[in-house]
């Protein structure tokens, strides 16, 4: 008996696990978890041969572009998605690969020790209020006071153990307090004028406490911002052509395949030199521009003088776009973190 697509209601022979006529694979019209997992990874990333042919392809400068152009479209990984799916690696490796412990390690030391000392505090008061004795009172004074915690030391704990911070200019406020007081009582005890400060000392509360978390959140929201500022730079690219009939199609295939190199490259980096990744920061970026400019010469067939001057001008915008949408998106990740 022939089977029905409940797609498109192409007749199938009986054995076919896809219909011939839209490619819906043939199965039961509800869906497991399982099966939403794998539909889902297959649309999303979708690498099938096509995308590891490009991955062999797109580290020839210029070439995976001039043969998109040039009709070799079906061989070939869409730009678009190449481009995500790479900065989705990239960024997930970053932020599962770069040792945010060890670069964050002294806040996390110092908001420990804090805690600690807070934890310490608390247990000894409790103990002092149901001591009966003097010699245990006086024990107990001693040890606060070893520990720099006691009401006539607080100060000076705070001033020169834990440190002041000021946000936005405004209320120098111990460390201490940050961490250990909620933002309506770091409100009400330092006299917060505004929504703006509460939040940022809120913030900050956060970023002490847990500051990979908070980086992580940043990394995700910058794939928003590549998404949104590489279309951008297409159409500055497409004025630098104003004169040439180029399609601003073919300048922003070409920033999504520059874009997927960097990205790949990167992703290898932290991958296996993520301990000495400060060693190879500079080469990578230079590797990356000169890559770039090759590519341009390649693609767009001009001359030296042309392509440096046009890449360079390019690169300026990139630079002032890329600084204003990183600013904006740290601004965004800060308050909604």
């Amino acid at each position: 008996m022939d089977m029905v697509c409940s797609n498109c209601s192409f007749q199938e022979t009986q054995d076919a696990k896809f219909c011939s006529s839209c490619g819906q694979q043939f199965g039961p019209a509800k869906l497991t978890i399982k099966e939403f997992i794998k539909d889902l990874i297959d649309h999303v990333f979708n690498l099938d041969t096509s995308f590891f042919r490009t991955i062999g392809r797109i580290f020839i400068p210029g070439q995976l572009t001039l043969d998109y152009f040039n009709g070799y479209r079906k061989r070939y990984y869409h730009p678009l998605r190449l481009f995500f799916v790479l900065l989705v690696i990239h960024l997930g490796v970053l932020g599962g690969l770069i040792p945010f412990d060890i670069i964050f390690n002294q806040i996390s030391k110092q908001t420990n020790k804090i805690q600690t000392q807070n934890l310490v505090k608390s247990e000894l008061e409790h103990f002092a209020a149901n001591s009966k004795d003097k010699a245990s009172r006086l024990a107990v004074d001693s040890i606060k006071s070893w520990f720099e915690i006691g009401q006539d030391t607080s100060a000076k704990t705070a001033n020169n153990l834990n440190g002041n911070l000021s946000v936005f200019g405004r209320t120098n406020i111990p460390l201490s307090d940050i961490i250990l007081l909620s933002n309506d009582s770091l409100a009400s005890k330092y006299d917060l004028p505004n929504y703006w400060l509460k939040l940022g000392y809120r913030q900050v509360q956060k970023f002490l406490l847990d500051p990979k978390a908070m980086i992580r959140y940043v990394l995700g929201n910058i794939s928003w911002m590549m998404i949104i500022m590489v279309p951008m730079i297409a159409l500055f690219m497409k004025l630098l052509f104003r004169r040439k009939s180029r399609f601003y199609i073919e300048h922003l295939f070409y920033l999504y395949h520059w874009h997927a190199v960097a990205f790949l490259l990167g992703t290898l980096l932290v991958f296996f030199m993520r301990n000495y990744i400060q060693y190879y920061v500079v080469p990578y970026f230079g590797l990356i521009i000169l890559f770039g400019i090759i590519a341009w010469k390649r693609y767009y067939q001009q001359g030296w003088l042309k392509t440096l001057f046009k890449f360079m001008a390019m690169g300026f915008a990139y630079l002032m776009l890329f600084a204003f949408f990183l600013s904006l998106t740290m601004v965004i990740s800060f308050g909604f973190f």
